[in-house]
């Protein structure tokens, strides 16, 4: 076995032994979520149980909003861009100039 073979495999076993080292033991308790709480919710007196049920909920749906968020700034991205093709170049420069004094 060449040397570059034999440092290579050490250094796979050295990673792999530090891969299982950092597994979560099964005694560990369960890694609490973080969050926030919708206004006025903290003076609901909540436990800490439900105030992690709360991140949970959030948390899962958080992500598909912001695919959702995303798509509509896209839509409304390219629905502005077709009304402006409507616009012949004279009215393109002219609400350009309009734009610019609303600034």
């Amino acid at each position: 076995m060449t040397r570059a073979r034999t440092l290579a495999l050490a250094g796979l076993l050295v990673l792999s032994a530090g891969l299982a080292a950092q597994e979560p033991k099964k005694d560990d308790p369960p890694a609490k979520v973080k969050g926030y709480l919708p206004p006025n919710w903290k003076a609901l007196g909540l436990s800490d149980e439900q105030k992690q049920q709360v991140y949970k909920i959030q948390a899962k749906y958080d992500a598909e909003i912001e695919k959702l968020e995303a798509k509509i700034a896209e839509l409304k991205a390219t629905m502005s861009k077709e009304r402006k093709a409507v616009l012949t170049p004279d009215q393109t420069k002219l609400l350009e100039k309009i734009l610019l004094k609303d600034k």
